[in-house]
């Protein structure tokens, strides 16, 4: 699918979304709709994190998930892939 703006308000579940970033985009920039509910869309997104330092077997590797809301209003997302669920 080609992306497209859409407003908050119109995000299903499972829709990818481009966020948007104070420095751009990231590795990180794209985030899931987890749930809509009460006028809030919940999004998630994974990330990985490195300490700054580094051993004979490479790097410590942190992976997580990084869950937090938006208001389900008119403000403008990319949607970069919509799932029909069933």
């Amino acid at each position: 699918m080609k992306p497209i703006i859409i407003p908050a308000s119109q995000l299903r579940l499972a829709d990818i979304v481009l966020l948007k970033l104070q420095d751009g985009i990231s590795p990180y920039s794209f985030a899931t709709v987890k749930q809509v509910k009460d006028g809030w869309v919940t999004l998630f997104r994974p990330y990985t994190h490195t300490d700054d330092f580094s051993y004979t077997g490479g790097v410590i590797c942190y992976v997580g998930v990084e869950t937090f809301e938006i208001p389900a209003d008119d403000s403008p997302y990319e949607l970069c892939e919509r799932k029909e669920l069933s």
